[in-house]
């Protein structure tokens, strides 16, 4: 009773400073850890709404992009996070907010991605970016999506084609589009397929060169037929 005592003091408090300044953003988001955190608020209606309502307004009352962002992504996150009715009610509220005013800024759209990244998020970015980097990286969610159900059964038709067709897409229009860490998307799925298709139990291991203990040069090829242990290591 207490802490939901203190949550909601909190919420009273919050709303006039949270527009002041980037500060006041940032003492809203250590703030929500304790949300997080707590059982009991994610499940609380009144909590959840009052603080989905206060981070809402900020958004509305931001004096600039940033501060937006900063409140439409915190209520993204805590309406994934809560299991109330309301924080259901909210995830396509916030979702579609932050679409309007930030579809095509790729650094945004990565987060809310990452913050929600259901097959509905991705297919709502899907369909009001015009901005490559973000396509690709919804895209990737989708394959990702789709190749870690097919470790686990045979994919339908329609899936194994809506795929094929992810993976050709990001390899050839989107392949140039960078990713967060400025990577070509080509490259990142290549990289990914080779992983999938290539390192696995029946396929030869790729050639490593290298220098064995008594500092002789030496080819993985050269122990072909025979059981060798890898010991990969490191000072990092």
């Amino acid at each position: 009773m207490l802490v939901r005592s203190l949550m909601l003091a909190l919420l009273a408090s919050a709303v006039p400073p949270l527009v002041d300044g980037p500060a006041d953003v940032a003492r809203i988001r250590e703030a929500t850890k304790e949300l997080r955190a707590k059982p009991e608020l994610k499940n609380d209606e009144k909590v959840v709404g009052e603080w989905l309502d206060t981070l809402w307004k900020a958004a509305d009352e931001a004096k600039d992009d940033k501060e937006a962002w900063s409140a439409l992504i915190l209520a993204q996150e805590v309406a994934e996070q809560c299991t109330t009715t309301k924080a259901k009610e909210w995830r396509a509220k916030v979702r579609t907010r932050a679409l309007e005013r930030f579809a095509d800024d790729a650094e945004r759209m990565l987060a809310l991605l990452r913050v929600s990244g259901g097959e509905e998020t991705r297919a709502a970015v899907l369909a009001v970016t015009k901005n490559p980097s973000v396509k690709a990286a919804a895209h990737w969610a989708d394959a990702n999506s789709l190749m870690a159900k097919q470790k686990k059964e045979k994919l339908s038709e329609a899936e194994q084609k809506k795929l094929d067709g992810i993976l050709k897409l990001l390899q050839g229009e989107l392949g140039s589009a960078l990713d967060a860490r400025g990577r070509k998307w080509g490259d990142v799925v290549a990289g990914k397929l080779r992983a999938t298709n290539d390192l696995v139990i029946g396929k030869v291991a790729p050639e490593i060169e290298g220098t064995d203990l008594d500092g002789q040069p030496f080819k993985l090829s050269d122990y072909r037929g025979k059981i060798v242990v890898l010991d990969f290591w490191g000072n990092w």
